[in-house]
């Protein structure tokens, strides 16, 4: 058996409590250095939250800037408005602090002080009242001279007044924004917080404050810069011309437009001042609208001054994408083209009449050679002298035709309406004109219904434009085509329609078909003077009527004429005219 004596159990003991003291010291010891441990992370985390959060407020603040910037140009360069700048910044604030009450002030044009107060969070009337107080001593500060209430122009929105948020201003700053080193507008934003506000965060909204007013100086140097040089452009051309936008503005008025209208010794032309100054000459805000509906140039007026005479034409003005943003009008001075179309009439005029009466002889002569008054002719020189009375007549034609221009173009063609019996009008011409038809084997038909309301119109004048058509559309159509007639009511009016199968207008000279002297490419070499249906033309709308066309080459043209009937006519009424060559 065995046994331990007392000393041995001392000893033992007395080991053991040695050992538990010595195990208590190292687990002290290593718990104390966990904890240290623990605290030293606490502080790296609490440092790399820090670090990540600060990190985080200038990713922040760098994104807000760049927004800023971004929506700057987007808008300013539509406006070009300064207080655009201001107001942009000031809207985006919340993006970056918070406020009871943001304010800002911009200027107008007048020495006008636009005040703006947007409540963001509750806050009574006082509150608001204090921080206008605050910004209207800190804008006194910048100007330094205080600003006249009859000078402010208020408004405030967002949030209602809360009578129950007594909480004073605690917090407050202002951001002056300048453009081209003058005072643009100041923003300020109040709290109820105290010390609300850090300085990174003013400090950003100065530097985007700063850049703002740098942009916006920079593009109005630039608009300045490009203005003066369309300006020195616009000055320089013989032509006058106006700008309108689509809300009815004057944009752009030249030198020339304003010599042309009297308006040299304004310094700024309103819309009011051109509409007074083209009274009873042309409804320039009605030309200009209906310019913008229909997106199409046009030819308004002829306006005659003082100074000459002038063209006015009109024409849609387009953005980048494509849509009507306002009308320009140009001014041409045509006065040395009329003076020259005066003078060409005139000579034609006195031509024609010093070749009316030998011409007028000269087939009195040949009539009484070819009808044997003077004695018995042989065939061979009957045949002679018939080519020579066909062009006598071919001469004759041009010459009425040229004093049909000149009475047409000095407004003294007569015109003498009376209602009349078409049907019967019709059938009383038709022998003259059917000749041709029979000469050169062409089907002609009239189409017209058993009776037909009377028409208002000049006899004479219908007669000359009936007959150029259908002469026309003879000679247009080949043997043995087809010529037609028709007689129609249209919209309360006669239509009158000459429809042939003849060689037809090419599709890229149609739009010159009524001009003096035009004939057109497949058709040169037949004869013609080409004046026939100009006449036609400046006749039918004389009559009160119209004259358009239809054509495709190689398939035929059809002519529709209208007249006015005698219950709704509105003629024009003109000089009396001279006798033509018979």
């Amino acid at each position: 058996m065995f046994t331990l004596s007392f000393r041995t159990l001392f000893a033992i003991l007395q080991r053991a409590h040695s050992f538990e003291t010595m195990a208590d010291g190292l687990v002290r010891k290593k718990y104390a250095a966990v904890l240290a441990s623990a605290d030293n992370e606490s502080s790296a985390l609490t440092e790399i939250a820090h670090r990540l959060s600060s990190d985080d407020r200038q990713i922040a603040h760098k994104t807000y800037r760049a927004a800023v910037l971004k929506e700057i140009f987007e808008r300013i360069s539509v406006s070009l408005d300064e207080q655009e700048a201001v107001q942009i910044i000031a809207e985006s604030l919340n993006r970056i602090v918070a406020y009871n009450a943001l304010s800002y002030i911009t200027f107008g044009e007048n020495g006008e002080v636009f005040f703006r107060c947007h409540l963001g969070a509750a806050a009574n009337k006082a509150f608001a009242e204090n921080a206008k107080k605050k910004m209207m001593d800190a804008l006194a500060t910048l100007t330094g001279a205080p600003i006249r209430e009859e000078q402010m122009r208020s408004l405030c929105f967002g949030l209602a007044y809360d009578e129950d948020a007594r909480e004073p201003v605690r917090s407050f700053f202002s951001v002056p924004v300048f453009v081209d080193k003058k005072l643009a507008g100041l923003i300020t934003a109040a709290s109820t917080k105290p010390h609300y506000y850090t300085e990174a965060a003013i400090g950003v909204l100065y530097a985007v404050a700063e850049e703002a007013g740098e942009v916006v100086s920079r593009i109005q140097r630039l608009f300045l810069e490009e203005k003066n040089k369309t300006n020195s452009m616009l000055a320089s051309i013989s032509e006058g011309l106006i700008m309108v936008n689509a809300k009815q503005e004057i944009m752009i008025i030249n030198k020339k437009a304003r010599e042309i209208l009297g308006l040299t010794g304004k310094e700024t032309v309103s819309m009011l001042d051109i509409v007074q100054a083209l009274y009873g000459k042309l409804d320039f805000r009605s030309a200009a609208e209906q310019i913008i509906r229909s997106q199409k140039p046009q030819l308004l007026s002829e306006l005659e001054t003082h100074g000459g005479i002038y063209k006015i034409m009109g024409n849609p003005v387009h953005d980048g994408q494509g849509a009507v943003i306002g009308t320009t009008f140009v001014f041409s001075d045509i006065t040395q083209e009329k003076e020259v179309d005066r003078m060409k009439t005139e000579f034609i005029s006195i031509t024609s009449h010093q070749l009316r009466t030998p011409l007028s002889s000269m087939k009195w002569f040949m009539e009484m050679l070819l009808n044997n008054d003077l004695g018995e002719l042989p065939e061979k020189q009957r045949g002679v002298l018939l080519d020579v009375y066909n062009s006598n007549e071919r001469i004759i034609t041009l010459v009425n035709d040229l004093l049909d221009v000149s009475r047409i173009e000095a407004g003294k063609m007569q015109n003498q309406p009376t209602p009349t019996n078409i049907i019967e009008f019709i059938k009383s011409m038709l022998p003259e004109v059917e000749q041709n038809f029979v000469k050169r084997k062409q089907k002609f038909e009239f189409i017209r219904p058993d009776s037909f309301p009377r028409v208002s119109a000049d006899p004479k004048l219908i007669w000359q434009v009936l007959q150029n058509l259908l002469t026309n559309a003879s000679k247009y159509t080949p043997e043995e085509g087809k010529i037609t007639l028709t007689l129609s009511l249209a919209n309360e009016n006669a239509l009158l329609t000459i429809a042939d199968n003849g060689y037809g207008i090419p599709e890229f000279q149609k739009n010159r078909i009524f001009e003096k002297f035009f004939r057109a490419d497949n058709i040169t070499k037949m004869e013609g003077t080409g004046l026939g249906l100009y006449i036609s033309k400046e006749l039918a709308e004389a009559s009160g009527g119209k004259l358009r066309f239809e054509s495709a080459e190689g398939r035929g043209t059809t002519f529709y004429f209208s007249l006015p009937l005698a219950s709704a006519a509105h003629p024009k009424s003109v000089q009396t005219s001279e006798p033509v060559i018979q």
